[in-house]
């Protein structure tokens, strides 16, 4: 380590020394819902950002519930913060311009990166009005790239009735993230790992539907009767036009999509004592356009042919939820479908046809007390397969096979309080395969000594203090 990354490493275990030393009493999470409900934050999360069977059903009805029902609205109103600070270390020293310290996605070309801070957020989570409207909308300061993005967003409007006797939950939603909406922890937005390192190298492949938050806004409405059955479908349109264009507010908004990309979620859910069981579906389809040809801001080109990509997904979740001992088991498989017909025909691909396959699998066992907290861990395992593409020299990010085919485990140990305000995250992501190759995926003899990159050189340890105000 650098003595700057000594320094930096030192702040951050300050900062945590502080907040154990001035803990509030209570409970905090997300402290305006939890102002909001009276209930302490355990009643609703496992391990926040997941949520127990109570969690799921206060975001299903619009995060309205309140203690207070004198009132059609909170004060003060729900309002809370966070502040991220992180520390990356990998067993291998970045590639890339060494003479300035960065690579070109920002992240340090040394074996370790401190970001103090990693992010900042602002939210407004809870109700807007009365029993019907209520919202999270999150603002947060990126400290990784410098910029100020209109984060995830979920505004809903809900109401109850009955279908054959049994409870029916009517909603509506303006958000800006497919499976931001939804309530199992399976899904893009809030899977595990619930937090990553933006300094560390990933894998190339990237679906469509784990990066459109933010590029797309749209509305979704969904169902969910009598506990069981879970639907709901939706239209996304690029944000940086029309209506939605608040809702990607400093984002960049690549790729940009055609007319409206329709998103299904549905699930069949079990609760039965402290267990929980749910087994779905979920996907989006999207027609992708090119830039214009001209290069001018903001100017898409329509009269070309186009790319559309499929993404079908289906998940099950499993939960145990006791008084002292919590295990959650969840799972995800997401095949894409890419019709590459622009792509190809600018010589971007092999073939106008071509798909990508991610698989993950996580289980996690947490212990609570009263007295220390909750503590416990995470083991996942993740792997992505494909089509080739053309083979990269690029250090680092480069793979000579053209493959995406990448696997490997991140092992997570997570620590709350007894307060509740402050977690402790500590992850380390280890890699058998990376880029489609389990050795030298870079290798180019014109680069070397920066290729000849093993996916081993690419195991990152994470470290994470999550503070929330």
């Amino acid at each position: 380590m650098t003595r700057q990354s000594y320094k930096g490493l030192a702040i951050i275990l300050v900062i945590l020394g502080l907040g154990f030393a001035f803990a509030p009493p209570q409970a905090q999470a997300v402290p305006s819902f939890k102002r909001q409900t009276g209930l302490d934050c355990t009643v609703c999360h496992t391990m926040f950002p997941e949520l127990t069977s109570v969690g799921r059903n206060f975001k299903i009805t619009g995060y309205t519930a309140s203690k207070n029902t004198s009132k059609p609205y909170e004060w003060p109103p729900p309002v809370a913060g966070m502040v991220q600070l992180s520390f990356t270390h990998q067993y291998r020293t970045v590639p890339g311009n060494v003479a300035s310290g960065f690579d070109t996605q920002h992240r340090s070309l040394g074996n370790d990166n401190i970001n103090v801070p990693q992010a900042i957020s602002l939210f407004y989570a809870g109700r807007i009005y009365g029993e019907h409207l209520g919202g999270f909308i999150q603002g947060t300061y990126d400290g990784v790239n410098e910029r100020f993005v209109l984060d995830n967003t979920d505004v809903r409007l809900t109401g109850k009735t009955s279908l054959f006797k049994k409870d029916l939950i009517l909603g509506l939603s303006l958000n800006n993230n497919p499976t931001v909406t939804d309530v199992l922890n399976t899904t893009p937005a809030f899977r595990f790992p619930s937090a990553s390192s933006a300094a560390a190298l990933a894998p190339n492949p990237g679906l469509q539907i784990e990066g459109l938050g933010g590029v797309v806004g749209g509305f979704c409405g969904y169902f969910y009767w009598n506990n069981l059955l879970y639907g709901e479908v939706g239209v996304y349109q690029t944000s940086r036009q029309g209506f939605f264009q608040f809702l990607g507010a400093g984002s960049v908004t690549d790729p940009m999509i055609q007319d409206v990309a329709p998103y299904w979620r549905a699930f069949l859910q079990h609760q039965w004592g402290k267990h929980s069981a749910a087994v779905g579906t979920y996907g989006i389809v999207t027609r992708n356009l090119s830039p214009s040809p001209t290069g001018t801001p903001n100017q898409i080109d329509t009269r070309g042919p186009i790319d559309r990509f499929a993404d079908i997904g289906f998940d099950a979740q499993y939960q145990y939820v006791g008084k002292k001992h919590i295990i959650t088991a969840q799972t995800t498989y997401i095949h894409e479908d890419q019709r590459l017909n622009d792509t190809f025909s600018q010589g971007g691909s092999l073939g106008d046809h071509a798909w990508l396959d991610t698989y993950r699998i996580n289980v996690n066992y947490y212990y609570r007390t009263n007295s220390w907290g909750t503590l416990g861990g995470t083991v996942g395992y993740f792997n992505y397969w494909g089509t080739p593409g053309f083979p990269s020299p690029d250090p680092g990010d480069g793979s000579r096979t053209g493959k995406p085919n990448s696997d490997g485990f991140i092992l997570e140990f997570d620590y709350i309080p007894w307060w509740q305000n402050t977690k402790l995250t500590i992850q380390y992501t280890l890699y058998s395969r990376f880029n489609g190759a389990s050795k030298n995926y870079d290798f180019n003899p014109g680069n070397f000594p920066l290729s000849r990159r093993n996916p081993f050189d690419n195991n990152t340890l994470y470290i994470l203090i999550w503070q929330m105000l």
